[in-house]
């Protein structure tokens, strides 16, 4: 496994830290890839829920070339199912879709070793997205919940269950409402796609928290961008779990683990060593985060979240 620059710890939650995304993203792929082959010889179906986002491109690639140099993992991947996290109501060929981002990033490259039957498309485009969102909620809780990648927005988001949705519930893939603070991420997540923030959708539709808590086996959580650094303060900085960052809930599944990189993890390693966040640090984040009214979103999160700073 790709070796961590450094390795940090909260509430049990192992945070490994790595130079680049594609070191981050060779670790994750052994980890999950070494849990499938080690199910596959116990498991006719494997369910492997992924997230389709840039955190994930440097797992795309490290889990293509693993395979292609694995026959138990391609032995495997005949038994392993994938379902989405979450996407947009459009239709799968348009660029925005979060299907085609993995179809393109992702699936059709694998679809030499994985039966395209396997791939379980979020077509939420359709006439009746409620009924989707129902029956997909039935076919992941039954097949869906071994394995999972996931990733972190910047405000804290999980897929796409927002800041103060409330954590608890039925596990279930729901409508949300993207709140400014995703909006602005989606367009410096994908500044191609969107260059003016109505051309963002602002609905979606997203499996919650309390359905990807369920994953059983092993949850690996991507973070590699700089611009996540508050996420990673306000998430995993203490023990603190609330709804004001979806991802702090993490902490609580006993087979999970974050991999990040330097840049990312710049703010956190500052918060650990001055046990607050600085007026240096905050800036840094406000800044990262766009600006504007974004200091005082963070002060909210701070506070419900019990991190002291100064700002």
């Amino acid at each position: 496994m790709s070796d961590a620059i450094e390795t940090l710890e909260q509430s049990g939650l192992p945070i490994h830290i790595y130079a680049t995304p594609q070191a981050m993203g060779a670790a994750s792929a052994q980890a999950l890839t070494d849990k499938l082959i080690a199910l596959a010889a116990t498991q006719d179906r494997i369910g492997f829920l992924i997230m389709a986002a840039p955190s994930a491109y440097g797992f795309y690639d490290a889990f293509l070339s693993r395979t292609a140099e694995s026959a138990p993992l391609q032995n495997a991947l005949q038994r392993t199912h994938f379902y989405q996290f979450d996407d947009y109501p459009l239709p799968a060929e348009h660029p925005a879709s979060f299907r085609y981002l993995l179809n393109k990033a992702f699936f059709t490259p694998l679809s030499q070793w994985c039966p395209p039957e396997n791939i379980h498309a979020l077509n939420v485009e359709s006439d009746d997205p409620q009924a989707i969102c129902e029956a997909y909620t039935q076919a992941v809780l039954t097949h869906g919940l071994d394995v999972q990648l996931k990733g972190v927005g910047e405000n804290g988001h999980w897929g796409f269950h927002e800041p103060f949705v409330p954590l608890q519930g039925d596990p279930a893939y729901i409508s949300v409402d993207l709140s400014e603070e995703n909006v602005h991420q989606q367009l410096r997540d994908h500044p191609t796609l969107f260059t003016t923030e109505d051309q963002v959708p602002r609905v979606a539709y997203t499996a919650n928290v309390a359905l990807f808590m369920k994953t059983k086996h092993l949850v690996e959580d991507n973070i590699p961008q700089a611009s996540k650094g508050f996420a990673l303060v306000a998430g995993y900085g203490n023990d603190t779990v609330d709804a004001a960052v979806p991802t702090s809930i993490l902490k609580q599944h006993p087979h999970a683990a974050v991999r990040t990189t330097q840049a990312a993890a710049h703010e956190l390693l500052e918060f650990r060593k001055h046990d607050h966040v600085t007026q240096a640090s905050f800036e840094r984040m406000e800044t990262a985060l766009g600006g504007g009214s974004m200091g005082d979103y963070m002060r909210k999160v701070f506070d419900a979240m019990h991190i002291p700073y100064e700002a």
